[in-house]
């Protein structure tokens, strides 16, 4: 099976490539550092499954994810990360992810994903589905799946204490937009105010 990596680490993709051409059955066919260079390498080669890191310089791995289920419809996605948040895994899933793995997931597990997405299966790591069947559960959980990874940046920040002056500082924007996302996410959580919710993407495990 050929598959493509996508990291911004080259340490990673370095170890990865290192386990996975132990495996006689899977061939890596390219890397790409940003989602605008595997979107071109994807155009470039015949793929069929994609190991995706979620945190990448510009678009984030879930933007791509968006484009993929348009351009290339029978790509089957693992995404790889460090980010162990069910909401994240939810949202990956809806997206069309086949699987979801951490950076901390030894050889043979990765391999045995790899091979299980082949076969048209999914795969959600062990220590990653009880918290997820417990967010499921939560009344929140079909909203907060809808963050993005910058708005629970703004809610770690809001945890902070960062006012919208500093807020819009740190992100480049104006404070009218700032304002503007800020009640998005409150819309997103079914609250009003900021304390709201603070608290309520504290007990999600959101932020900490």
């Amino acid at each position: 099976m050929r598959v493509v990596l996508a990291d911004d680490h080259h340490i990673v993709r370095e170890g990865l490539r290192l386990i996975i051409d132990s495996d006689p059955d899977i061939q890596i066919v390219g890397e790409a550092r940003d989602v605008a260079e595997l979107l071109a390498l994807l155009e470039e080669v015949e793929t069929d499954i994609l190991l995706l890191d979620i945190r990448m310089p510009g678009l984030s791995g879930l933007d791509a994810l968006e484009n993929l289920r348009e351009r290339h419809r029978t790509l089957k996605v693992i995404i790889l990360t460090m980010y162990d948040d069910p909401s994240y895994v939810r949202r990956a899933v809806e997206l069309g992810a086949s699987a979801y793995l951490l950076k901390s997931v030894d050889r043979e597990e990765l391999l045995r994903a790899i091979h299980a997405v082949r076969e048209g299966k999914s795969y959600i790591q062990g220590e990653l589905s009880g918290p997820l069947i417990a967010r499921m559960a939560d009344p929140h959980a079909g909203h907060v799946g809808d963050l993005t990874l910058e708005e629970i940046q703004m809610l770690e920040m809001l945890a902070d204490g960062v006012d919208n002056r500093r807020l819009a500082a740190q992100l480049g924007l104006s404070e009218a937009a700032v304002k503007a996302r800020l009640r998005a996410v409150y819309s997103t959580l079914g609250v009003s105010r900021r304390s709201e919710a603070v608290a309520i993407a504290l007990r999600l495990g959101l932020i900490t």
